[in-house]
């Protein structure tokens, strides 16, 4: 009798496949350049062919975040997580300090991803989508929390958010060129450190 793979194997192998593709791809990008790479190299690289490359991604951007980046939904329930008995802004730090540590236990793929990301003008417009996302979400939880409330409360939160979401890229940034083992949590913290925000 044929033996047939279960459903939560063929999810775990294909998982697996996609995993290995991505790392492959993303050694090539950080080589060589994004633009620079097509998805016949990739597939060469990789043993399969250029077909099978689209059963596992729809193009090559979709390589590079897949499903690493977070939802703009996620980051909001996390920083709903930390805003109880804590100030906004220091809840936006605990956000992306958890944020750091998830990251920091894949840093070898994250810090390929993030330089790929950083040295290519289209996958940068592509990631600063999602911050534009995650903003949508974040500035109401924070300004329904501000006072005095009203117009003052969003803009409050608006500085707060866009000033979180720079404090983050640029430990990012950092972490991503360092060649030494340090955390990105750790870093993270230490960037928020340097911000000083009154009465958040």
């Amino acid at each position: 009798m044929k033996e047939t793979a279960t459903p939560g194997l063929r999810l775990r192998t294909r998982r697996l496949v996609t995993e290995a593709l991505a790392d492959t791809a993303l050694e090539l990008f950080d080589a060589s350049g994004f633009d620079q790479v097509t998805v016949a190299d990739i597939a060469r690289a990789a043993g399969i062919s250029p077909r099978s490359f689209f059963r596992y991604f729809g193009n090559k951007e979709d390589v590079v975040f897949g499903d690493r980046v977070p939802t703009a939904e996620e980051v909001r329930d996390e920083l709903c997580r930390h805003l109880a008995g804590n100030t906004p802004w220091d809840a936006l730090r605990d956000t992306f300090v958890v944020a750091a540590e998830q990251m920091d236990a894949d840093a070898g793929r994250w810090k390929r991803a993030t330089r790929v990301i950083c040295r290519t003008p289209a996958l940068r417009a592509r990631y600063l989508e999602k911050h534009l996302a995650w903003t949508g979400m974040l500035v109401p939880e924070l300004a329904a929390r501000t006072e005095p409330g009203g117009p003052v409360a969003r803009l409050k939160a608006q500085t707060m958010v866009n000033t979180a979401l720079a404090c983050f890229d640029v430990a990012l940034e950092n972490w991503a060129e360092d060649e030494e083992d340090r955390s990105l949590a750790v870093l993270v913290g230490e960037v928020f450190g340097f911000v000083r925000v009154p009465h958040a």
